[in-house]
């Protein structure tokens, strides 16, 4: 038996990325990072490798450290990801709601029938999407990426062009890491298309999300090992950035993971992992401020769990094909679609007992925001300890 095209592609990506990682470690990160060699008072501090680019001299972690992000923001500009028809559902689904409050106002309804209308109106993505989980944020979560972005521009920029500043050890140091997870974040914007929605490939989104929140996970504990501690000399321009990226990158692995589990799980199967991310992200929120200091990664975590909550995580089957019509343009289009509807199919559990229900969904939505809290308490608990 022939293995797909698709699938040997899934595999060897899967494959590339965990080498990937190994060759960072044992090679990359040694050949960008501040090393200290000797013992005791023969000690001494090597400085990273560099090159002469027409007459002036580079530090090569400074080119690889901004090379990596323009990278990873050409990347992410190219059209045609999940997540662009993700966006186009929740735009869809506020005009939707848009009309019918207004039809409702044109009508006259009662206030108690608009406020059952209203009650959806915080689920961004429609109840039957085929991308929604129980682990599915609210929309607003998805603005801290302006913060991720905009915060590693400077970062990338003072490498590059900033020298003999206060926080470059801490940058050559987190760099090779750091680049390793923009090639990753180049690789999930590949991955993250049509061609893998079937859940025998769409775990490759998840597995490449994980590979990279490990990679930003190194990259900020290269950092901390410097002088033991998360220092004020680097932290607004270096470890933030870092940390922040870490912990959104690890939800998003808990978003992709979840997704792929709709499609496939049962509906307890389903309500058991999503509360099981919502511990892990805690657990991690706890280590980083008692262990680390760290108040960015548990205030990440609660931003993304309170948005779950808020979200409401409820699902439902999609509309049935076998809804009649006596439309026949809308026939055509019925047969002209069928193979997209049975691909659908494949990709969306539609037997109701494969749907959360109001009672488990509740039980996890409970859950996310106690986490939500738990890690805000965190995050101040590591604010008040600077």
């Amino acid at each position: 038996m022939k293995l797909p095209l698709a699938d040997a592609l899934v595999s060897l990506i899967a494959t590339g990325c965990l080498g990937v990682y190994q060759v960072t470690k044992r090679v990359i990160d040694p050949y960008l990072s501040f090393t200290r060699e000797g013992r005791g008072f023969r000690r001494r501090q090597q400085q990273p490798k560099t090159f002469v680019f027409f007459g002036k001299t580079l530090a090569v972690w400074r080119v690889v450290n901004f090379t990596s992000y323009v990278l990873n923001v050409l990347c992410v500009s190219i059209p045609g990801r999940i997540d662009d028809q993700m966006a186009k559902e929740m735009k869809e689904a506020q005009e939707e709601e848009k009309k019918k409050n207004k039809e409702d106002a044109d009508a006259d309804v009662d206030d108690e029938k608009k406020n059952d209308a209203n009650a959806t109106k915080k689920n961004t993505i429609r109840r039957t999407s085929k991308y929604r989980s129980l682990f599915t944020p609210a929309g607003y979560a998805f603005a801290i990426w302006g913060f991720i972005f905009t915060s590693e521009f400077v970062f990338a920029m003072r490498s590059m062009f900033f020298t003999n500043t206060k926080d470059e050890q801490f940058a050559a140091n987190a760099t090779g890491y750091f680049a390793l997870a923009n090639v990753l974040q180049s690789v999930w914007c590949f991955t993250f298309r049509e061609w893998t929605e079937k859940p025998r490939r769409h775990w490759i989104n998840a597995f490449v999300l994980g590979v990279e929140a490990l990679a930003l996970w190194s990259s900020k504990e290269r950092v901390f090992e410097v002088n033991g501690r998360f220092a004020l000399a680097e932290s607004g321009f270096v470890s933030v950035p870092i940390r922040t990226h870490f912990a959104w990158i690890l939800c998003a692995c808990g978003i992709n993971a979840n997704t792929v589990l709709a499609k496939i799980g049962s509906a307890s199967a389903q309500v058991v992992f999503a509360i099981g991310t919502a511990v892990l992200a805690t657990s991690v929120g706890a280590y980083s401020s008692f262990y680390r200091g760290d108040a960015a990664t548990p205030l990440v975590f609660a931003w993304a769990l309170y948005a779950i909550y808020k979200d409401g995580g409820y699902r439902a089957p999609p509309p049935s094909d076998s809804t009649s019509s006596s439309s026949g343009d809308k026939k055509d289009k019925k047969n002209k679609d069928g193979d997209e509807k049975k691909n659908t199919e494949k990709l969306f559990n539609k037997t109701e007992e494969c749907i959360p229900s109001e009672k488990q969904t509740k039980r996890f939505t409970d859950t996310a925001r106690l986490c939500a809290i738990a890690n805000l308490l965190f995050a101040a608990k590591a604010l008040l300890s600077l």
